[in-house]
């Protein structure tokens, strides 16, 4: 292999800017493609930087393979700019995978737009044609359709030259729109950031579901961005297929420094649905490399919770094991010239950090290699405080990319570690042992957030200096629920502040939370089923979407009961004092046979003289839209008799407190509305917990009217609300803690874990319907 400096000049011949030159010459197939593709379109004494760039886009491409046929004659259509445009160069890297021996030239420029000329004249036709096509859109939204218009456009003349394209489509808008008025000038209200945040919505609700996906869309959806030298050489991927056989391996990779919320199980749903749904495996592995904020305890409760879930991990393994292996990987970059020990101080670090591009380098930056060596020996043996020493990356401070900013790979911490004891004083950072555990557990798809998308130049750039396994990396959108928040600050100090009672309050998004509540595993994962992944940057999901999904998930194993949450006395006249009716009821209704639910067991409940129903049940005067029970209006006891008011008492303050009817025993009639649910027969008191969203905001701690908002404000001070109800005794002395059921016309509920024999408490999980669209 010839000379790194000598392909680094062959590069540089083309256009390539010597720092990318520098990169790819690091990276043993781009390196070889690049100058493969060099070779066959014959420009290896150089050529105009466009020409260049051009070629190299093809080098780079993922599916280009040095030994197409005749590789040389489709190249010429660059270097003789026949094919220049980005479309044009997109469309050459689609067809080489494809290409044969028999050249076919007339198919070829015609996939390539080989040739084509899209005059001024046919660009103005094709635009007045598309304006005309989408008038109405036009008129109704104006400016605010222009991006959309303008995608339209460019689609449909692809091979036109873009400038001509953007001017004449700019003059098209003001003829047809003219000058923007003030509507159109008018900035969004910071107070209402949906517009945004519903269109991540939209997209997200038609984000990839894992059920539906083939290997081709999977194989689509796992493109990011490209990175120069993010390849493995062939050495080094046939030894990753020899070790996994060619399966998928995901991970489930949380820190434990803090419990898991609903976030983390669309993570979870993900990575091991994917691996499962393709014959592979998925790891749940703990990137524990901050001794200072994890815990046992969080460790303990992941553990428990992916088993909640419903996920069976293929190993469990812990990224501390590594941390010996991951200190000779800082020795090996140290004697790379690679890695340096850095005296800095954390605060001079970021203030270098601020001139951006232009920080000078640290002053320890170019220090002897063996003195560098000698200095990460003595942090790993304590000699120095905190703070006072860091093993950083010797990587590219002139770089676009702020994470190529020579990041810290390695810091000193004095603090016992919850996996490996006191054993550790030099800890390795998130960002140097993420990417080389995903390297040696062979993992084939690394999937995270979109908030890492930065990550990937400094991901792969260690993994190649390496020179190790390179895994897939994809990024997706981060998941949000409306009216609460998932932010680990924010819920830390909703915990801290106690503005709820724990990490595990159900009105919080922990899993946890989530579990007391009442919500089932099936519930949470159709949940994430249904939002799927997408490249949106934020997806904001409705809090009743979360609920839709848990409703269908309890509805067909919550038994039907009974009970009373805000009584009212009900006084049956025409029973005697001691009379007992016994009235037959069902666990499930009928109609939930066809989903497969035992819908023949019964059970019998008191009806006596004396019973209760919900105060919002009786309204003193009767109204147009309102069901309940009203003075001389008939209405029925679920599962009972027809009833009709004779007469009530109130109290000072006018509120009924006692309602008088008299029952109709022989009337099997029912009446078309009105159907109300009641205990009786000396019924039990109950604790009942009434949850409600979080925060009265969407968005909480978004802007109003530009001004910032503290989000604590904005807490909804009805999220609780506790109530004193009433039950049949048999059914209180009967209940067990975890038991879900359904109280009709009221909601699904929980019995919470606090419960106490013969005094249950019952978490509302969500109502029977949100009323709102899902």
């Amino acid at each position: 292999m010839t000379d790194r400096s000598e392909d680094e000049k062959l590069l540089i011949s083309i256009g390539i800017d010597p720092k990318t030159a520098a990169q790819v010459t690091t990276n043993p197939r781009v390196r070889t493609n690049t100058k493969c593709v060099i070779k066959a379109a014959g420009v290896e004494s150089g050529c105009d930087r466009d020409v260049g760039n051009r070629l190299f886009k093809v080098a780079i491409d993922k599916k280009f393979n040095p030994d197409v046929p005749n590789l040389g004659t489709i190249l010429g259509y660059i270097t003789s700019k026949k094919i220049s445009s980005p479309a044009q160069i997109k469309a050459l890297n689609n067809w080489l995978p494809k290409a044969t021996e028999q050249f076919d030239a007339a198919k070829f420029e015609e996939i390539c737009g080989v040739g084509v000329n899209v005059t001024a004249d046919d660009v103005k036709a094709k635009i007045k044609e598309l304006f005309a096509t989408h008038a109405e859109e036009l008129k109704s939204k104006r400016y605010k359709y222009k991006g959309q218009m303008f995608g339209k456009v460019r689609q449909a003349l692809k091979w036109a030259d873009g400038k001509v394209v953007l001017d004449e489509f700019e003059k098209a808008i003001l003829e047809t729109l003219g000058p923007k008025n003030a509507e159109d000038n008018k900035k969004p209200d910071k107070s209402k950031k949906s517009s945004k945040k519903e269109s991540a919505q939209e997209e997200e609700e038609k984000g990839a579901q894992i059920e539906n996906m083939s290997p081709e869309e999977l194989a689509s959806l796992f493109s990011g961005r490209e990175i120069p030298w993010d390849k493995n050489s062939d050495e080094i991927k046939n030894g990753h297929l020899k070790r996994t056989g060619g399966k998928m391996r995901t991970r489930f990779p949380p820190e434990p420094n803090g419990y898991l919320h609903i976030g983390h199980a669309k993570a979870m749903n993900f990575n091991f649905g994917v691996a499962k749904k393709f014959g592979g495996v998925c790891y749940l592995r703990f990137d524990d490399t901050n001794p200072e904020a994890e815990k046992k305890e969080y460790i303990d409760n992941i553990v428990e919770n992916v088993k909640f879930m419903g996920h069976d991990p293929w190993k469990i393994t812990y990224s501390s094991d590594s941390f010996q292996q991951l200190y000779d990987f800082g020795v090996q970059l140290i004697k790379k010239n690679k890695a340096y020990v850095c005296h800095m101080t954390g605060d001079q670090v970021k203030e270098a950090k601020k001139l951006k591009q232009k920080q000078p380098p640290s002053p320890w930056r170019d220090r002897p290699i063996k003195e560098s060596l000698y200095e990460f020996d003595r942090m790993r043996r304590g000699y120095y405080d905190e703070g006072e020493a860091t093993l950083r990356l010797k990587m590219d401070i002139t770089h676009d990319n702020p994470n190529m900013w020579d990041i810290i790979a390695f810091r000193i911490i004095y603090k016992a570690h919850p996996h490996t004891g006191d054993k550790w004083c030099v800890y390795p950072t998130y960002d140097f042992t993420h990417c080389i555990i995903d390297s040696l557990e062979d993992i084939t798809h690394s999937c995270c957030t979109l908030e890492f998308e930065n990550r990937r130049e400094s991901y792969y750039w260690l993994l190649d200096e390496l020179e190790i396994f390179k895994p897939n990396v994809w990024e997706y959108g981060r998941l949000n629920i409306k009216n609460n928040v998932l932010s680990k600050r924010k819920l830390k100090q909703l915990v801290m502040d106690n503005h709820v009672r724990g990490w595990d309050d159900p009105r919080l998004l922990t899993i946890n939370g989530l579990r007391r509540r009442g919500f089932t595993a099936e519930g949470i994962n159709k949940f994430c089923e249904d939002m799927g992944v997408s490249r949106s940057v934020v997806v904001w999901a409705p809090y009743e979407r979360l609920e839709g999904c848990g409703r269908a998930a309890l509805n067909v194993i919550s038994p039907r009961r009974m009970v009373v949450v805000d009584p009212l006395k009900l006084v049956i006249t025409n029973m005697k004092e001691g009379e007992v009716k016994l009235v037959t009821c069902s666990d499930f209704p009928d109609q939930l046979k066809e989903l497969g639910v035992n819908t023949e067991t019964k059970f019998q409940v008191p009806l006596t003289r004396i019973c209760y129903i919900e105060k919002k049940d009786f309204q003193k005067t009767a109204k147009k839209s309102y069901f309940g029970m009203t003075p001389k209006k008939t209405v029925r006891l679920l599962h009972a008799y027809n009833i009709t008011c004779t007469g009530f008492d109130e109290d000072a303050k006018g509120n009924p407190t006692t309602v008088y009817c008299t029952m109709n025993f022989n009337d099997k009639e029912k009446v078309k509305k009105g159907f109300l649910h009641w205990v009786s027969g000396d019924p039990a008191e109950v604790k009942v917990n009434l949850y409600n969203k979080l925060f009265t905001a969407e968005y909480p701690g978004e802007e109003s009217k530009g001004q910032k908002v503290d989000y604590l404000t904005q807490l909804n001070p009805k999220s609780l609300v506790v109530k004193k109800g009433l039950a049949f005794k048999d059914f209180v002395k009967s209940v067990k803690v975890g038991e879900h059921y359904q109280f009709e016309r009221l909601g699904f509920f929980y019995v919470e874990p606090d419960s106490k024999p013969g005094k249950p408490v019952f978490n509302r999980t969500m109502e029977l319907s949100s009323g709102k669209k899902k």
